[in-house]
This record gives C-alpha cells, structure tokens and sequence, in this order.
C-alpha cells in the first residue's frame, strides 16, 4: 500500500492520497512509501549525490509577473535517484538493522532568471498566481519499454492524456483549488490510472529554486541486494501534472482557464559511482552535503498557503 504522509515537528498523520500533503516542516514536499521515515536534512543529503536523474522541459510562465504573464523557457521537471541510502539516518537511527533504501525525489524547477523572483517574503504574499503539481503514483509500467524521453508519457494513450489535461483544467476553473475532490478518471483511461489516488500539492512560490515536490523510498533491503529496488526506481516513468492557475487577487474572468500539462519523468541517466568507492565512502561524501542542504533549508521561507 502506497504511504503519504503529512508532516509537523511533532506528530505524524496519514492522510488518503487525494489529499494535498505538505510534508515536512517548511512544507511543499509529498511525502510517500519509506521516505516517511526520513526528516528533510537526511534526504537532502542523500538525494543530493543521485545515482541516474532525469530532466525534461515543461511549459512555464514568467511567474515574477501578474498572471497570465507569458510562456517562458526554463521550466523543467527533473528527477534524482539515489541508492544504499543507510538506515542508520532514519529518524530512529537506534531502530536501524543495517538495512538501506532507494530514493527518488522529483522537482518542478524554473530556469535561473527567476530563482530570485519570491526571495521576498512581500512577493508571496503579493502573487497572483497558483500552482498546482498532480503526481500519478501507480500507473502501470507493463507496456513501458523506453525511458521518458521529452516528456512524453508511452504507457497512456493521448487521448487519456488529453482528457486528463481537460478534467483538471476545468476543475481548477470552477473553484480555483488545488485539493478537494478529484474529477473522475476519464474512460478514454481505462484503469490504468485512477484520480482518487493521485497526489496533489500547491507549489510554494518560494521553492521554484529547486525544492523537491514528492520524494518517495523503497522498503528496505539488504544494501547488496537492491537490484530489484533500483530497477524499479530507474525505469519508473512518473507522470506529473502542472496547473498554471491564479488565486483570488488576480481577478479572473468567470471564464478564465488554466494552462495544464501532463508530462512524464524518469530517472534514465545513470552516473553510478565508481566501482572503487566503498558504500561507506559513499555514504559518507553524501553526508558532507548535509550543510548545503542545511543551508538551502534554512533559506527557505515559511509555507503561505495562498
């Protein structure tokens, strides 16, 4: 059973997949399967050090300007897997067995003009616009024999993936939210996906720098044996829906619509390490990026829920 998970400093609740899930403590971040078992720091540090990503190009808007602005270049989702990550950095490391974990986390990034443009406070508070990020979870990888290459999504016929465009296009339409109750699965789909399992989370202005927008890991599993778990995390195609929408400062029209995409992802370049590097060096070169992705964490404003 898929895990999701909603994150506080305190407590942990689990929530059904429909739901937005803001994850850990800055949120923005769906947190699903044994990532749960992981605080934001030590993922960081790991997933910072992949070994195969992937990068596509998706559409994007200049976001630093009242929606609808214009189309820009630069948007891209990306993805980082990572393996052998140890147990011993779970937030129970006293639990740990000497067992390990792969890692995926996926991001929606924009190009670098517009890093800076929400690194003040006043400008999230300000903005216009509202960005929503549907992840499939489970769509079967049965008929999948390539990678997802330019973002195309093989395993669904075009016109699931139109129809699916148009469902969300139309729900944000009628009342402007990310959350709620999904719009049923288009039959053009058939079972291969299902709406009501699909994770969904309003992007935080503020984490277009790069933040993860869903990170999920493996059960975990003897560190000499992940030959199954990464397969699986490398040939995995995940097909991620932007919502390019606005919030109730815009003003819309009662006829205005968003501008929706359906893309796929997948972890297909492989950068593994050298054959001469113990797991434990490894390990330990992944945890010397803890004080970058501190650093990151510690620039990252509070989550404002728009």
């Amino acid at each position: 059973m898929m895990k999701s998970a909603l994150y506080s400093w305190t407590s942990l609740l689990l929530l059904p997949a429909v739901f937005g899930l803001p994850g850990w403590p800055t949120g923005g971040t769906i947190v699903a399967g044994d990532a749960v078992l992981f605080d934001r720091e030590h993922w960081e540090a790991n997933l910072a050090h992949p070994n195969a990503t992937g990068n596509n190009s998706v559409i994007g808007f200049d976001v630093s300007k009242p929606w609808p602005s214009k189309q820009v270049d630069g948007w891209h989702l990306s993805i980082n897997a990572t393996r052998d990550i140890p147990g011993s950095e779970t937030m129970n490391p006293s639990n740990a067995t000497g067992k390990a974990f792969t890692g995926t986390s996926i991001f929606l990034q924009a190009g670098d003009d517009l890093h800076s443009a929400f690194d003040d406070p006043a400008a999230v508070n300000e903005t216009t616009w509202k960005i929503c990020v549907v992840v499939i979870p489970d769509v079967p990888q049965d008929n999948t024999t390539a990678p997802a290459e330019n973002g195309t999504c093989a395993m669904l016929a075009p016109q699931c993936v139109s129809d699916l465009e148009k469902a969300y296009k139309d729900k944000f339409a009628r009342g402007q939210d990310c959350y709620g109750s999904p719009p049923p699965t288009p039959a053009s789909c058939g079972d291969k996906v299902n709406t009501g399992r699909f994770n969904v989370q309003q992007l935080p202005l503020d984490s277009i720098r790069g933040r993860e927008i869903y990170v999920t890991a493996s059960e975990p599993h003897d560190p000499s044996d992940d030959a199954q778990p990464w397969s699986e995390a490398t040939s995995k195609i995940w097909p991620v829906l932007t919502i390019w929408g606005w919030n109730a400062r815009a003003n819309a029209s009662s006829d205005a619509m968003p501008t929706v995409q359906l893309s796929c992802i997948s972890a297909r370049d492989e950068a593994p390490p050298s054959d001469s590097e113990p797991p434990s060096s490894l390990a330990a070169r992944r945890r010397c990026g803890k004080a970058g992705a501190a650093l990151l964490g510690a620039g990252v404003a509070a989550f404002v829920m728009l």
